[in-house]
């Protein structure tokens, strides 16, 4: 036995006591990884935006003299020294750059294994087949845009997080209140995140008049401001900044109010603002997706969590539909991808 072989194993059984491991890339992964190492060292926000980012300087100017409790985070405040010149905001940090890829906005199931990240993907496609009554699989597209974590199969087209789990929600709408041929829809996204749910829903069906997106952090309003119009969506969605929301959320405009991820991911006062708001305005109609699978929970500035369900009730929301995301226990359990949607409706 050579003395670089007797180091290698040397070293990798004290990773592996350490409780990690090396893994040999294939060429496939090697040619993956290489060029995402191309693209880092080439790609810069100027290039992906152009002069637009001088919208995103104005709207963090503009947010930071918004006083509303919605202004205040706990988990989305904007912590400078990320790369590619984004702060770094949410769990996990953002780098606007690649806003489609693995980050705060979607934990799209990345791994140092292609091989093991195809796995899991074919098996979340199955688990979405399975639910996807309306065929919206085979309808909608998947491109890999802006550092979109994705894998293609033969016949079954490319995939990601962001399609699978919109052709699971849509489903679930439909399921229960049949939004994919229904007309006349009026919708309003609170935490849109960059658009991702407004983009699949605006291309699923011509049935919704108008759809809003909301959101208290100002790389999110100028993420999908942009990227709804990169899909052609910019005359069907409208991105309402947070300094004017008092001003432009108006009584009797929406039929259906979304919160997928967010309000886990804020204060209780601000959840507080959000519910009373859409209830002002005469939305009876509320779907959230928490990230505890039995409980509405908060993230408080301070690391706790408050109960949020006592409010839902005191303001006349009822559940009348839930589903988990993902129906095979034994598959939630294996991938702990266990999120719930709720459907809820409020008293006339």
């Amino acid at each position: 036995m050579t003395l670089s072989r007797i180091l290698r194993g040397s070293v990798r059984r004290a990773i592996r006591r350490a409780g990690y491991d090396i893994i040999r890339l294939s060429p496939e992964e090697q040619a993956v990884y290489a060029e995402r190492e191309r693209l880092d060292s080439t790609t810069t926000l100027a290039s992906v935006f152009g002069p637009e980012l001088a919208k995103l300087d104005e709207l963090r100017a503009r947010y930071s003299r918004v006083k509303l409790p919605i202004a205040l985070h706990s988990v989305w405040g904007a912590r400078a020294g990320a790369s590619g010149g984004s702060p770094d905001i949410g769990h996990g940090g953002l780098d606007l750059r690649y806003f489609r890829s693995d980050n705060a906005y979607v934990w799209s199931y990345a791994t140092s294994s292609q091989r093991l990240a195809k796995l899991t993907y074919f098996i979340f496609m199955q688990e979405t087949l399975r639910k996807d009554s309306m065929r919206l699989l085979q309808r909608l597209r998947e491109d890999g845009a802006f550092g979109c974590l994705s894998v293609e199969f033969d016949g079954g087209g490319r995939i990601s997080r962001d399609l699978l789990e919109s052709v699971i929600e849509l489903n679930f709408l439909h399921r229960h209140w049949g939004i994919l041929t229904a007309g006349n829809l009026r919708v309003l996204d609170i935490g849109a995140g960059y658009g991702r749910l407004a983009h699949r829903m605006l291309e699923a069906t011509d049935g919704v008049v108008s759809y809003t997106c909301v959101d208290a952090v100002p790389e999110s309003t100028f993420l999908s401001d942009f990227y709804l119009r990169h899909r052609g969506l910019g005359g069907c969605a409208r991105v309402l900044p947070m300094d004017e929301l008092e001003q432009q959320l108006r009584p009797g405009e929406y039929d259906l109010a979304l919160n997928v991820h967010s309000f886990s991911e804020c204060t209780y006062t601000a959840v507080d603002w959000w519910l009373r708001k859409v209830r002002e305005i005469g939305v009876r109609r509320l779907m959230i997706v928490p990230n505890d699978e039995r409980r509405f929970l908060t993230a408080e500035a301070d690391g706790t969590r408050r109960d949020f369900a006592p409010l839902l009730k005191e303001l006349g929301y009822r559940i009348v539909a839930t589903e988990p995301v993902y129906d095979d226990p034994l598959v939630r359990r294996l991938t702990e991808q266990n999120h719930v949607m709720f459907l809820f409706e409020s008293e006339a």
